[in-house]
């Protein structure tokens, strides 16, 4: 039996993190292992693509009218139900996705995940009735979670620790492009007047993503603190060697990390056998859950969904009906995500976890608080004032800027303050909030908006202040730790000896 503790895995080789990371005098580009590490990780770092594409296009197609001919002009939960396809999908997948990635590994229920999600693209886009279209959109929703399951756990514990919370914050990013693409797509095949291709091909289009996704696959490497709990220790070796080493066996960084996984695998044991009870075992890992649980809320519970969703629905209840300027709207806001997302993605080490979490809620509240007294004139003067129009659209570009604060960083945040034998379970669990919380608001929303009109936003400026308290008594700050060294933030105050066996 090996006595180890909490303070002998967080500082192995008697060394930190950033005095073993070696200094580049140039950019990541000009170091083989480190330029073909992030090429490979593309597959993991695209994920988010499908998400904002699928609420970008149903922005879109709600806007054409051939969409809302060929299915019965779908209002209220029919509606709500083709938009929350993806949402049931998901919750079903949440049940497989632990056990499949635990046994496994990461990279290869990100190849399962994609192909599931392309037969559902084809149904959506082959649909003859609402049942083959709500069908194809629950298989785009199971397929997509076992990846977005599987991919921020791949990277963080692949990806260059210099360059780690950077790269799951451009994953997170890569919803604003998905939103991007799907925008002016359906702008474009608007044109296509009296046609179905008008929304069969953005529904298409959905599956590029994923095709790329599965094509990388067989290409990257598969994470090395899983290949060592799995007693492959020379593999995972071999990957850190190539690609954080740039080759060096003799290198402190390698000696580090492989140190450190090795020490944190033996304390947190195996994650096989890591009952959910766990969870709840003692005050840090309850400290975990209550973080895990409310994050996957707060990230959908700011109002964001009703701009991912029900965009023409905002944009009438502020008296804008054209069509093309509705479209033009959906794609600028999209454009403004996409800037905003990857610029503050940079930045996370820099300005901190919970400084952005605070700040993005508090310009998010400002910006709703704004949009409902603007909202409230307008309508008051029956929408015969533009200037009024225009700066409710402002309000909701602001908007996006401030989510864009914490959205990069949230499944970051949640893979660091997991250990290593919860870090699946954890995504499983901020996936279920995630989803019960997008289920929530596809199905209210709407019928909020038609009974209360602007008074609605009323509901999410309280929602945003809930948010805040959360974050700012309960959410710590975790920048610039290697994962295992965030385990000492919550449990220094529940530090006890684990027997691990050698």
């Amino acid at each position: 039996m090996l006595s180890v503790t909490r303070k002998d895995a967080s500082d192995v080789c008697g060394r930190k993190l950033e005095e073993v990371i070696p200094a580049r005098d140039r950019i990541w580009w000009h170091y083989p292992g480190l330029r073909a590490l992030n090429l490979l990780l593309l597959c993991a770092i695209v994920t988010d693509i499908t998400n904002g594409y699928d609420g970008s296009m149903l922005n879109g197609l709600q806007l054409l009218p051939e969409w809302r001919k060929f299915f019965g002009n779908p209002k209220g939960s029919k509606l709500g139900s083709m938009s929350n396809g993806v949402r049931y999908g998901q919750l079903a997948a949440l049940f497989i996705a632990t056990p499949l990635i635990q046994r496994l590994g990461r990279k290869k229920p990100i190849a399962i995940g994609s192909a599931i999600l392309l037969v559902g693209v084809a149904l959506q886009a082959a649909s003859t009735n609402y049942s083959m279209f709500v069908t194809g959109r629950l298989l785009i929703g199971f397929g997509n979670t076992i990846q977005t399951t599987a991919c921020p756990i791949l990277i963080s514990e692949l990806a260059h620790p210099s360059q780690r919370t950077q790269m799951v914050g451009i994953m997170n990013s890569t919803g604003s492009l998905g939103q991007l693409i799907a925008a002016w797509v359906t702008f474009k095949t608007a044109t296509m007047v009296g046609s179905s291709w008008t929304w069969r091909l953005p529904s298409a289009l959905q599956a590029v993503s994923s095709l790329f996704q599965l094509t990388l696959c067989f290409f990257v490497p598969e994470s090395p603190r899983w290949l060592v709990k799995n007693d492959r220790v020379s593999e995972a070796r071999q990957i850190l060697r190539k690609y954080h080493a740039e080759g060096d066996e003799h290198s402190p960084l390698l000696q580090f990390e492989m140190s450190e996984i090795e020490n944190a695998i033996k304390i947190e044991g195996v994650e096989a056998v890591t009952s959910w009870m766990e969870w709840v075992r003692t005050p840090a890992n309850r400290h975990r859950l209550w973080i895990v649980t409310t994050a996957g809320f707060i990230i959908q519970w700011c109002g964001n969904a009703l701009l991912s969703y029900y965009l023409h629905l905002v944009l009438q209840s502020i008296g804008i009906f054209d069509q093309r300027t509705q479209l033009l709207i959906n794609g600028f806001m999209s454009l403004n995500g996409f800037f905003w997302g990857n610029f503050f993605s940079q930045f996370i080490n820099r300005i901190g976890r919970r400084p952005l979490f605070l700040v993005g809620m508090t310009g998010m509240l400002f910006s709703i608080i704004m949009l409902t007294v603007l909202t409230s004139i307008n309508t008051g003067q029956n929408f015969n004032n533009p200037s009024l129009g225009r700066a409710t659209v402002a309000m909701i570009l602001l908007f996006v800027v401030f989510y864009k604060m914490p959205g990069p960083m949230v499944n970051s945040y949640v893979a660091e303050v997991a250990p290593y034998n919860l870090r699946t379970k954890a995504f499983v669990i901020f996936g279920f909030g995630d989803a019960l919380a997008n289920l929530f608001s596809g199905y209210v929303n709407p019928i909020g908006l038609a009974a209360i009109g602007w008074r609605y936003w009323i509901v999410w400026c309280c929602v945003l202040v809930s948010n805040f308290i959360i974050i700012y008594f309960t959410y710590p700050e975790t920048k610039n730790l290697t994962l295992e060294e965030v385990a000492d933030v919550f449990d220094k105050k529940d530090s006890t000896t684990t027997e691990a066996k050698v």
